[in-house]
């Protein structure tokens, strides 16, 4: 805070008290999170100690700034009331877990809170593993206004009662009374970028702005004085304005809000945006139906999947509309979770949804090929996965069909699999190659259960050391719709790894989207890993992002009249952070950005050219994409073995005896009765990277003829 105080701009380091090298200090506010200690404003970001910082400051007063933390962070001074006499982490974890409703994957937030208080001397660490109140903790209890268990249990009940929703407007209920299927079919899929975000306040501006018309610059303008955007931002906005029916061309190059627009300005309802919207933004209401249960959005992506085959949305689709509804009070978060309010639940069924095509509708699911749809269209096969995973998790009359779902979803994330079943034995090995010397071998006891809760009853512990001895492993997982308490405690203990069908799920349609290495996925299966594996996952993300807009923004910049005029289109480092800041709410660092030039520069990419600490783009990114591409369809051409990348050599060579007995070469699929041409069109309708001329993966033959119903011997 006294660092922060004596300088405010936020693009700059910090260095802790006895630390070697500093860090971002954008980083540094970002795990500090919104603790009531900062606000930022302004151009550029600065970041500012709010009256309860600078109170703490002034007076040095620790019960007051215990106190702050309390009122912004969850589950803090909660902590000092349940822990009585003396609780270990794995209680504490429990009680925040159960009567707390915190969806906490493991002991890194508790530990987190009790680190906290323990530096405000609030709480003690015993050597017996119990933490325990001082009396200042004590003392501080009594004046904090605390959540009760049993205050959270009537907002549940609460959001369960009927919500009354504001009225219709005139023009609104005839444009919902008239759509058609085909309408909510055709609705766009990507939100897009609009100035001050998807939010209530931003797009009422921007709809005032507009009610009387304006003139393209006039809106550039106004939005680059208003929301401090570049002018460029601007333009990408007003599209996405025009996108979803809030603004239309009126003149050569005058724009203005809509009817349907200025009549939900005039509402003022968020709800009414949200009826707005729904008719413009794929599966906008129906993201708000499906949201009958607590879910994440990588189960929310899932279950939209299974529900629209067609509708193609990512992960990144769904959580932009979750937003959203959050936003208008029709949904609100619990940890990494979200769940529809009484509100939310009153429009889901008032809105007209498109027509679901469920997967349990078809007489059955086949994993290797494609759900087909009435307009010839196919689920994408991570998502076609997904869903199996969590359908077949409760279907306990046919355990198999589980077990089938989770061994094409390890081989999909990459992992050898050894399926085995049956009395004494493991459900599965899967074996991940994480380096020449490490191998690891992970048992697999997959468990069903109609209710969608594996209770004590269903896993037997003593068990699970025998299978892992029997078949060489070397961890163990669990894996079911959902576990009970008891067997999450003894799980722990036992050091077995514990991972829900949705979990897996998510991450399947993660990993299609950011593929990670077997080295980095392990974490998936091992117990206490899920915090390292999303921080991988998502630094991995970050790094992608920060490769698009890098290349987006010197492409843009080289096609900028003014831009070339004043520096010939090329950008420094400074320049690219500027360009891309407004894209992201935590901007790309001065070491992203390099990493990011310096992959783009490889002699293998030859993306970006280097003068003097400038940069050049040299193509196109579509170009430059496809040059990726064929690099990877070069690698995978020549990847040594066909039946699984993981294969050990021993393995090889058995496989190899077996299957040509006289030695002879084996044919190439593709030299029989597969053209070239349909195996690179069904590529590209999965979404699959292939290459546009020579010879074609054996893998991806395979997997064509898997999907429709060929021989692969």
């Amino acid at each position: 805070m006294k660092d922060i105080d004596a300088d405010p701009l936020v693009d700059r380091t910090f260095t802790w008290p006895g630390a070697a090298s500093p860090v971002s200090l954008r980083q540094v506010l970002h795990y500090m999170g919104n603790c009531g200690l900062f606000t930022r404003e302004g151009r550029p970001s600065r970041v500012l100690l709010t009256p309860e910082a600078r109170h703490f400051l002034d007076t040095d007063e620790v019960d007051y700034l215990t106190a702050v933390l309390h009122a912004h962070v969850r589950f803090f001074g909660e902590t000092l009331k349940v822990i009585g006499e003396g609780l270990t982490y794995d209680e504490l974890n429990h009680i925040a877990v159960d009567s707390y409703g915190l969806n906490w994957k493991s002991l890194d937030q508790v530990r987190r809170r009790v680190h906290w208080m323990r530096g405000t001397g609030m709480v003690e660490y015993w050597t017996n593993g119990k933490i325990t109140p001082t009396k200042g903790g004590l003392a501080l209890l009594s004046r904090l206004s605390l959540v009760r268990p049993s205050d959270l249990e009537s907002q549940r009940q609460a959001a369960s009662l009927a919500a009354e929703l504001p009225e219709l407007p005139r023009l609104l209920a005839e444009r919902l009374n008239e759509v058609t299927e085909e309408e909510l079919q055709a609705r766009k899929r990507v939100l897009g970028y609009i100035v001050g975000g998807a939010n209530m306040t931003a797009l009422s501006r921007l709809v005032d702005a507009a009610t009387a018309s304006l003139s393209r610059s006039e809106f550039i303008q106004f939005s680059v004085e208003v929301f401090e955007v570049s002018k460029s931002s601007a333009e990408q906005s007003l599209n996405t304005l025009q996108g979803l029916d809030l603004m239309v061309q009126v003149g050569p190059d005058q724009f203005a809000a809509t009817d349907l627009a200025a009549e939900w300005f005039t509402s003022g309802e968020a709800v009414d945006l949200i009826r707005h919207l729904h008719l413009n933004l794929a599966l906008l209401g129906e993201t708000l139906e499906a949201l009958e249960s607590e879910s994440d959005s990588g189960t929310l992506t899932a279950i939209l999947a299974e529900r629209y085959p067609t509708s193609g949305l990512t992960r990144k689709d769904v959580t932009a509309r979750v937003a959203l509804l959050v936003e208008a009070g029709l949904a609100e978060r619990i940890g990494n979770v979200t769940r529809r309010t009484a509100l939310g639940t009153a429009l889901a069924g008032s809105l007209p949804l498109q027509q679901r095509h469920d997967a349990h509708q078809d007489s059955a699911l086949s994993l290797a090929g494609a759900v087909a749809t009435e307009d010839g269209q196919r689920l994408p096969l991570p998502e076609r996965l997904a869903a199996e995973v969590v359908s077949s998790s409760t279907d306990s009359a046919n355990y198999q069909r589980f077990e089938r779902a989770l061994a094409e979803a390890f081989r999909y994330l990459g992992a050898d699999v050894e399926v085995h079943s049956g009395p004494a034995k493991t459900d599965m090995v899967v074996t991940l190659w994480l380096s020449p010397a490490s191998r690891p071998r992970i048992a697999v006891e997959a468990k069903t259960d109609g209710a969608g809760l594996v209770t004590d009853q269903d896993v037997k512990f003593m068990r699970l050391s025998k299978h892992r001895a029997r078949h060489h492993a070397d961890h163990t997982v669990l894996i079911g719709p959902g576990f009970d308490t008891w067997v999450s405690q003894e799980a722990d203990k036992e050091g077995v790894a514990v991972l829900t069908a949705k979990q897996l799920a998510e991450a399947v349609v993660r990993h299609s989207e950011t593929p990670l290495y077997p080295h980095e996925l392990v974490a998936l299966l091992l117990a206490g890993q899920a915090d390292a594996l999303e921080h991988t996952w998502s630094e991995t993300e970050r790094r992608t992002e920060a490769l698009a807009l890098v290349v987006n923004a010197m492409w843009k910049s080289a096609n900028d009249p003014a831009d070339i005029e004043f520096g010939a289109g090329v950008l420094d480092v400074r320049d690219i952070w500027r360009e891309t800041k407004a894209s992201l709410e935590t901007p790309l660092d001065k070491k992203e950005i390099e990493e990011a030039l310096a992959f783009l520069s490889s002699p293998c990419v030859a993306g970006v050219l280097e003068r003097g600490g400038d940069h050049a783009i040299t193509a196109p990114p579509e170009l430059i994409a496809l040059r990726l591409r064929s690099l990877a369809s070069a690698i995978e051409t020549k990847a040594v073995g066909t039946d699984s990348l993981w294969n050990t050599p021993a393995n090889a060579i058995a496989a190899s005896s077996s299957s040509l007995p006289d030695g002879l070469p084996k044919p190439n699929p593709s030299s029989n009765d597969i053209e070239p041409a349909q195996v690179r069109a069904w590529a590209k309708a999965e979404g699959r990277p292939v290459n546009t001329r020579g010879r074609l993966p054996e893998s991806l033959i395979r997997e064509y003829r898997q999907a429709h119903g060929l021989s692969t011997d």
